[in-house]
């Protein structure tokens, strides 16, 4: 699976994804088992200079396609409902969405409520719909180099205006390391760094008592 991911194709991914439903248990581990996998290689080869933007986009567009084909396998949890609104959104300067989108799946089918502000969202749109909707966290990310120096400004420019929500960031170009040591100090609340889609639904269950 994650060859079609790596590749950026989709012919015969249908049938390959069907025959996967019947080996693994949960349609969200083939996700982020070899589909993620394969997103993690096209990651790493994009930062090598192996890939141009153009191939990682068509990568995304396999991934997007494979996890559009496996919603409707997920089961959304009846006994999770209720567990808060997250706003999402790709930060300033970035068009790629497939994490973020990930992420939207999979807290919704676990009882999230999901604003999703979708691509290219400056600090001043964040703040109208953090004032508007009113979440109980927020999820920034990107994929681009440029975008995690954004997410430093973004951060400044919440902290700013007095607000203090956790925020859970992730994306190609963030590690652990900057979003500690970077992000974090530009903020006058909780920064977490989620390292995938699964990960940042774990830290926002964790947020339920914050």
């Amino acid at each position: 699976m994650a060859l079609y991911v790596i590749e950026g194709t989709k012919e015969r991914l249908e049938v390959d994804l069907t025959d996967a439903l019947t080996s693994y248990q949960n349609p969200l581990d083939i996700i982020n088992g070899p589909l993620m996998n394969g997103m993690d290689e096209v990651g790493r080869l994009f930062n090598n200079n192996e890939l141009i933007v153009a191939e990682v986009l068509q990568s995304a567009e396999v991934m997007k396609a494979s996890v559009a084909f496996l919603e409707p396998h997920m089961d959304k949890k009846a006994d999770d409902e209720g567990k808060g609104k997250v706003l999402l959104a790709t930060v300033k300067g970035d068009v790629h969405d497939i994490g973020k989108n990930l992420v939207d799946i999979i807290l919704s089918n676990n009882g999230f409520e999901i604003v999703n502000l979708g691509i290219k969202v400056t600090s001043n749109e964040l703040l109208e719909a953090i004032n508007k909707e009113k979440p109980k966290a927020i999820g920034l990310s990107g994929l681009l180099v440029k975008s995690a120096q954004q997410m430093v400004l973004t951060a400044q420019d919440l902290k700013q205006q007095q607000v203090s929500i956790p925020i859970l960031v992730g994306g190609a170009a963030l590690t652990k390391k900057f979003v500690d040591t970077r992000i974090a100090p530009e903020y006058g609340g909780m920064v977490v760094y989620a390292k995938d889609a699964m990960n940042g639904l774990e830290i926002a269950k964790s947020t339920d008592n914050t």
